[in-house]
């Protein structure tokens, strides 16, 4: 058995990832997970893999946001009690939501984007998840002439980063998913998106990082790192119990800033509460996943069930159920799709999503705390890059230059 031991801080697709991949390459690791694995975000978040998708803060967003973020049914709220503490992090939202921030943030993104696909289709064969794995590509659906136009500026961009994007007008879209209802104006299709169970493919590659030996510990809060002479050398749980380790990756979701300032490192983020509600749909079923993009809601069917999912929420760390939030996920899938109006849930959810202000995920060594490796921030990507950031965190670790340049990442530049 290998002498030096690797001890990760959370169970959601970025921590089970990383002790995968570390296990493939003969690594000896520990997981620790505050509840149960894929309890969190990782297991109810909307399932759909976005390829190269835009971070949250984009050109035009901070004018909307500013309008939204004060309305309990906008796409983007914020609570009163939340907003004046988030003021550090609006501002750093508003200034990262320009083109020369966008340009920048998407040379990372689309880098990662071509990284975490074929390792989906790998680790899915490898460990023969049973997830309801779907490679059909995603859709951005609109509703008005200005969203067309943004949608096939989305389109051009797509293809800037080579990715394989095309326009579906009106009457292309319908042909390919008869169940959306007259009024939509097309759709910005990527070929290469993908959807599938989240909680399901999260808790089958846990049980393959098991089969490689990963020691996975659910129901252990940690409450601190373990520092010695400036070095992570394990963790405190909740408990009392001490875990030693030789290097430790923080991968605790919206819980990892406060974790990082036991040991004087910030990871500044808000949680971005996310609902979904899951219904069963009359009629043709949608056989692509989508986003109904005026209202920000995405739809996706999983194991014969259409899963609403959206809203950006935030208004502390806490998982407090808005009946108005998720009503708003039926009424604006209604808009689109037929057979959604007066369906009664079938599941109601929500999770916290770690966001950082600037858009980007944080993946890179921390300051002031040689040994500790964070890997946490991935908003509304998580799902997406999980696979990818696990296998960075392996290079990392391993002392090998990452697949993809990690510089608008680092973990030391807040």
């Amino acid at each position: 058995m290998p002498e030096r031991t690797t001890l990760i801080i959370g169970g959601g697709i970025v921590g089970v990832c990383s002790a995968y991949e570390l296990a493939r390459r003969g690594e000896r690791v520990v997981l620790l997970e505050r509840g149960s694995i894929a309890g969190e975000a990782s297991g109810g978040n909307a399932g759909q893999m976005a390829i190269a998708h835009p971070p949250i803060p984009r050109p035009g967003l901070a004018v909307k946001a500013v309008r939204w973020m004060f309305d309990p049914m906008s796409p983007l709220h914020i609570t009163p009690r939340a907003g004046w503490g988030m003021i550090p992090w609006l501002w750093t939202f508003w200034r990262a939501c320009s083109q020369r921030r966008l340009d920048r943030s998407m040379d990372a993104l689309a880098a990662m984007g071509r990284l975490t696909r074929p390792i989906f289709d790998e680790i899915i064969e490898n460990e023969s998840i049973e997830c309801d794995y779907q490679p059909v590509g995603g859709m951005e659906v609109f509703r008005t002439e200005q969203g067309a136009e943004d949608g096939k500026a989305f389109v051009r961009l797509m293809k800037k980063y080579d990715v394989d994007a095309v326009w579906l007008d009106a009457g292309e879209l319908v042909e390919r998913e008869p169940c959306f209802k007259p009024g939509v104006v097309g759709a910005a299709l990527n070929r290469e998106n993908m959807s599938l169970d989240p909680g399901a493919f999260t808790r089958g590659v846990a049980r393959g990082a098991r089969r490689l030996g990963v020691d996975i510990r659910e129901h252990a809060a940690v409450r601190a790192i373990s520092v010695t002479s400036g070095r992570a050398v394990g963790v405190t749980l909740e408990s009392g119990e001490r875990i030693d380790a030789d290097r430790v990756v923080l991968a605790a979701g919206i819980w990892s800033d406060s974790i990082a300032r036991t040991v004087g490192v910030r990871v500044p983020m808000q949680a971005g509460k996310g609902y979904h509600r899951e219904i069963e749909q009359d009629g043709p079923p949608l056989s692509t996943p989508c986003v109904c993009a005026e209202r920000f809601v995405a739809c996706t069917t999983i194991n014969g069930r259409l899963r609403l999912a959206g809203t950006l929420e935030f208004s502390g760390v806490n998982h407090v159920m808005r009946r108005e939030r998720l009503d708003a996920l039926s009424r604006g899938a209604d808009e689109y799709l037929s057979g959604v109006a007066g369906k009664s849930a079938l599941s109601e959810w929500c999770g916290l999503r770690p966001c950082v202000a600037d858009g980007m995920p944080v993946i890179g060594w921390a300051p002031r705390a040689e040994g500790l490796l964070v890997a946490t921030g991935h908003a509304m990507l998580g799902m997406t890059l999980g696979p990818a950031t696990g296998r960075l965190v392996a290079q990392l670790i391993a002392g090998d230059s990452p697949s993809v340049d990690l510089s608008t990442m680092r973990a030391d530049r807040f």
